[in-house]
């Protein structure tokens, strides 16, 4: 009875107490220098309720008048100001370089900057969009230490390739994890629509994605709408592309008297007549500049626009992205429309709910060239600069009597069509539940389908026509995927402690298919690659696969008095495609966060001081679906020999022409297949100095990487071929340093910098029993070696010692040579070259990495540049070996380097060598390794904020004009195009180039507009 009394009096009492009512609270908000800050965030303490400063730093929010209002902003420290009953509120917000109050992603949740344990960079949007980016990945290099980004080619719609401290498989996937809005393995589309990447960089950082950590993390956070009125930003750029250099090469005067003193060298009828000679000589414009016939300076178009707003309750933002890219090769493009819906609803009380829709609809047109010998951009610097594009009669001339034996490149670039299309849409649904104050349920589902659609035509004018293989061909894929993570997380702080824990259940699936119809000998090709019925034969493929991925997670973050923390985690994920399908991947880090003890708390120089440390296993997914079921093949079985097979239909082996069905033996596979598994250990500081104005992070890291698979011999009788097996291990260790602040502020001037910078080291420590792998290089390239005991992108062939000279004419006797003919070392002294002679030239890997970018503002004008480059490592460039002809494929020389006066002779004893019956040109030697270091000026802009007070009249909240350069220029020893670009195909074959089209040089004008 008592109970129920109480109760009854706590009831009354509860409805008759209400809360103050609310009120208008107005404010502007400031940077120290007095300059308003657009877009920060003002909540109500404890609730989901807020707004966002607009163009003035203005904001006006409901609230009680007891109530705290948060202001926080990327790059600021967080600050809570009590209302006490105030109504206008004028905030300065406080720069911190480092912003340990800063919110980040950290996967499966958020953390403050303070607390985090692990190694991670950020890069925020104001940086992603102070170059026209058009891949996110772009966006990574030069911004972050420990991250490396190269180029596999400067075409349309291609993207670079990413390393996070090293290469961690040595013929798998080095790419980091893209984990977009809790969708993992996506990256969007249109960079534009990113607020903030996070790179997460060890093990303790990454372990909590398990078997797909291996090689970094990059989380991505879209931008989302906000309260108060409608807001249209409107961005757009155009952008002219152009090669960044053209190499030095013969014109047709020099090419003829070089053609005719090889000629003559050789024994053989001058190819030229004076006449001629005198001809090219007295008119320059004879002949074709092929590079300048090639290459293009076309204009790129960029268009985005984006409409955002909302209340309390539900924000949203929707953003439409155009892209038109033509290549600067001839007849290449890229478009890509983009399409991205974001809405944040707060239900209830309890109950969140964010939406997502996105959609991609990219389309290309031979943009698709990977480098080697047939390529027109190869061809391009390879073909006869005496012969004319087209004959007299209008008709293209498809082979020249020198120089490359290939097809005109000009005629193949304008005649092939390689032409893609995709439709790609994706809908992520996160729902989260408060189930008690500390408590919540959070649910991300993903749901992605995409389908690919490819066409291609070689008829005629393109070399496989020219060489009897024209084919036109149609290829359609499909993919669907579906992604749900579900996840509680507890958070509890009492008294001087905290703690966060979250539990976490994942499934990950899909499906693949492909359909390929290929059509050869055309009755015509007229209707190019619609009509694949024309053909005199047709062959079709199909295949399908699916996988799935099952994970659980258990993490748990823990701090003391903000100055001691230690996060652990431990993830179990169970593949489909493995025997052994379950593995396990701890992870533990702690951190002392010193700036919080007492003998730093007054310190005037360092404000803050974190010292870190992490352990953590993650694994490599570098395993394909089916990977460990024996499989057989298909096949006819026509030739004699053919090996061993189950004829169907009554076929009967061995007989030539017999159009039986043969199923042969498919490749052996290994039954205890493991992913690959990096063990990792990182001890990290960060220190900031005068309350931010400088900062300082330093890491030191050990990562051992073992179970590495690599294609396996297998016997002859068990089915041949290779396959994949575990069977080796490497490391890399490695440091990596970051220094920033604002070294300059006043009123109307500001200088803010950083400078990272990058050291890798790696090493193969075992390879099972396979100590020497000898790896030929794609797309023509060269030999590399995979080698215990040395690091990963080695080159392997002949050591070139230059020419022999007069006075080693008896010793270049006994190789068959003439003083003047190139000269190798002969490691084993059988006066033979051949493999024997083969060894270690040089390696890909830099010695370090950097980036060093600059924002200095004046008034309403900044200027920002960015520098960014590597020190040491080479560059194989198979491009450079045929300029000098001599080769199968590659008659005549056609660099100036080769010009008859440079050449080696009786009185100029040059390390060129003269043209000779007995000389050789090994185009696999350390002749063409190169030093890659360079330094690049990879951006230059200038942007100029119109001020607020002149767009108020046109009803305009802000808008900035702006200029840029990307690529201006590039200091490097390098003789080549570009030393970022090269064909590797995994970290083995790295640094090897071979007709690599490079990164342009482009100029941009663009605006923002916010209305």
């Amino acid at each position: 009875m008592l109970a129920v009394t109480i109760n009854s009096y706590a009831a009354y009492f509860k409805s008759a107490v209400k809360s103050p009512p609310p009120v208008t609270v107005n404010g502007q908000v400031k940077d120290e220098q007095g300059k308003p800050i657009a877009g920060v965030s003002v909540k109500l303490k404890g609730t989901n309720t807020g707004t966002q400063t607009d163009v003035d730093g203005k904001f006006q929010i409901q609230a009680p008048d007891n109530a705290t209002l948060v202001f926080s902003f990327i790059g600021y420290a967080e600050q809570s100001v009590p209302l006490n009953g105030q109504t206008v509120l004028n905030i300065t917000l406080v720069e911190t370089a480092i912003g340990l109050q800063e919110v980040v992603a950290v996967g499966y949740g958020t953390q403050k900057r303070s607390e985090i344990t692990g190694s991670s960079s950020t890069v925020s949007a104001n940086e992603v969009a102070k170059r026209p980016i058009t891949q996110l990945s772009q966006a990574l290099q030069g911004t972050a230490s420990g991250i490396a980004v190269t180029s596999a080619s400067g075409q349309p719609g291609q993207g670079p390739r990413v390393y996070i401290r090293g290469a961690n498989s040595i013929t798998g996937n080095t790419e980091p994890l893209y984990v977009t809005d809790g969708n993992i393995g996506a990256a969007p589309d249109d960079p534009n629509d990113v607020e903030s990447i996070e790179i997460l960089k060890d093990a303790a950082s990454t372990a909590i994605y398990g078997s797909r950590g291996s090689n970094g993390v990059v989380l991505i956070t879209t931008k989302s709408g906000h309260t108060g009125k409608v807001r249209i930003d409107f961005n757009t750029w155009v952008q002219n592309d152009q090669m960044p250099k053209t190499l030095d090469l013969m014109g047709p005067y020099d090419f003829a008297r070089s053609v005719n003193n090889q000629f003559e060298s050789t024994g053989q009828t001058d190819a030229f007549t004076q006449a001629q000679l005198d001809a090219f000589k007295n008119n320059p414009g004879l002949g074709t500049n092929w590079q300048k016939a090639l290459f293009t300076k076309p204009w790129v178009q960029y268009y985005d626009v984006a409409v955002s707003g909302g209340s309390d309750d539900v924000k949203y933002r929707v953003s439409l992205g155009y892209l038109d890219q033509p290549g600067t090769i001839l007849n290449t493009w890229y478009k890509r429309a983009t399409f991205k819906s974001n809405i944040d609803a707060v239900l209830n009380k309890k109950m969140d709910l964010k939406i997502i829709l996105s959609a991609s609809l990219p389309q290309n047109h031979n943009n698709s060239y990977g480098g080697g010998l047939t390529d027109p951009f190869n061809q391009a610097v390879d073909w006869d600069p005496t012969s004319p594009i087209k004959d007299a009669s209008g008709a293209y001339i498809n082979h020249s009597s020198y120089a490359s034996i290939q097809f005109n490149p000009v005629e193949q670039a304008l005649s092939q069509a390689d032409d893609g299309s995709a439709t790609n849409l994706n809908g992520t649904g996160t729902f989260t539940y408060h189930i008690i104050n500390d408590l919540t349920f959070t649910s991300t589902d993903v749901y992605s389908i995409g389908q690919n659609y490819l066409q291609r035509y070689f008829g005629p004018g393109t070399s496989q026509y020219d060489s009897g293989g024209g084919y036109i061909n149609n290829e359609t894929s499909k993919s669907h995927s579906y992604l749900s993570s579900n996840f509680l997380t507890y958070k509890h702080k009492f008294g001087d402690h905290s703690i966060t824990a979250t539990g976490l259940y994942e499934v990950n699936s899909g499906t693949a298919s492909d359909f390929i119809a290929t059509a050869k000998g055309l009755s015509t090709y007229e209707l190019g690659y619609y009509n694949l019925g024309l053909g005199n034969s047709q062959q079709t493929s199909s295949s399908y696969s699916a996988d799935a991925l099952v994970s659980y997670l258990a993490r748990v973050n823990y701090s003391y008095k903000d100055k001691y923390f230690l996060t652990a985690s431990v993830r179990t994920d169970g593949s489909s495609h493995l025997i052994q399908k379950y593995s396990t991947f701890p992870s533990v880090g702690v951190s002392w966060n010193a700036a919080n003890e007492d003998f730093l708390k007054e310190s005037k120089v360092i404000s803050d001081l974190k010292i870190r440390a992490s352990y953590g296993q993650t694994g490599n997914q570098n395993v394909g679906a089916y990977s460990t079921i024996a499989q057989i093949g298909t096949a006819p079985g026509q030739s004699p020999g053919a090996q061993p097979a189950y004829y169907y239909n009554g076929g009967s082996p061995g007989a030539a022409g017999t159009p039986s069905v043969a199923t042969p033996l498919g490749t052996g596979v290994s039954t205890a297949l493991k992913w690959e598994t990096k063990t990792a250990y990182d001890l990290g500081v960060d220190i900031a100095f005068l309350k931010g104005r400088l900062t300082f992070t330093a890491d030191a890291y050990k990562d051992n990487i073992s179970n590495l698979l690599y294609g396996y011999p297998g016997t002859y009788y068990d089915g041949g071929g290779t396959y994949q097996k575990n069977i080796g291990s490497l490391t890399n260790n490695g440091v990596e340093f970051s220094l920033g602040g604002t070294p300059v502020v006043s009123k109307d001037f500001k200088w803010t910098t950083n400078l990272n910078l990058s050291v890798n080291r790696n090493k193969v420590t075992s390879l099972g029993g396979l100590d020497n792998q000898i790896v030929g290089g794609g797309n023509n390239t060269v030999n590399a070696i995979l080698k215990v005991g040395q690091p990963l992108g080695e080159f392997y062939g002949y050591k070139f010692l230059g020419t022999w000279k007069t006075s080693e004419a008896t010793e270049a006797a006994l190789y068959n040579m003439v003083p003047g003919d190139a000269k190798y070392q002969d490691l084993n002294g059988d006066h033979v070259y051949n493999s024997s002679d083969y060894q270690l030239l040089g390696n890909a890997t830099p010695n370090f990495t950097y980036g060093f970018i600059n924002d200095i503002s004046y008034k309403n004008f900044t200027l920002s540049f960015m520098f960014q480059g590597q020190q040491g490592g080479e560059v194989f460039s198979e491009t450079q070996a045929y300029l000098w002809g001599g080769l199968g494929d590659m008659k005549n020389a056609t660099t100036i380097a080769a010009v008859p006066e440079n050449l080696w002779s009786p009185g100029n004893q040059t390390n060129n060598p003269a043209w000779s019956k007995s000389n050789v040109n090994e185009n696999n030697s350390s002749r063409y390794v190169y030093d890659a270091s360079y330094a690049k000026l990879k951006n230059l802009s200038l942007t100029y904020r119109v001020p607020a007070t002149m767009l108020k009249s046109v009803h305009v909240n802000s808008l900035d004009v702006y200029v840029s350069g990307q690529n201006l220029f590039t200091i490097s020893p390098y003789k080549g195009f570009d030393p970022e670009v090269d064909n590797a195909t995994n970290a083995i074959t790295q640094g090897q180039e071979f007709g690599v089209i490079p990164n342009p040089k482009t100029f941009t004008i663009g605006i923002r507009l916010g209305l």
